[in-house]
């Protein structure tokens, strides 16, 4: 069963076809603390991540990933950071301070 990136209105689809433009996924952390963490990033209200969600390397910055080895992973402690929220959300970021 194909996985959408859990961020908000992202359309990203975990196929063979985005794979080969380069698009990778990456599971919620299993940590409870980071898993929150990258929880209270996506601004979606009510929204807990499961098991299966994940997000796609578009949510996150280029230094934010470890390409040293032959499988690019995310670095420790990384928070999603790159959203296209609608305004009224803009705003809720901005008075939470979220990094």
């Amino acid at each position: 069963m194909p996985q959408f990136c859990s961020a908000y209105s992202c359309l990203n689809l975990r196929t063979v076809d985005v794979r080969d433009r380069g698009i990778t996924f990456h599971k919620f952390p299993k940590d409870k603390e980071r898993r929150k963490r990258w929880e209270i990033a996506l601004r979606r209200d009510g929204f807990t991540a499961s098991d299966s969600s994940v997000l796609c390397r578009e949510h996150f910055k280029t230094e934010d990933f470890d390409k040293t080895g032959q499988i690019v992973r995310l670095r420790a402690d990384v928070i999603p950071s790159i959203f296209s929220f609608p305004v009224h959300l803009q705003r809720i970021g901005a008075l939470l301070k979220v990094h």
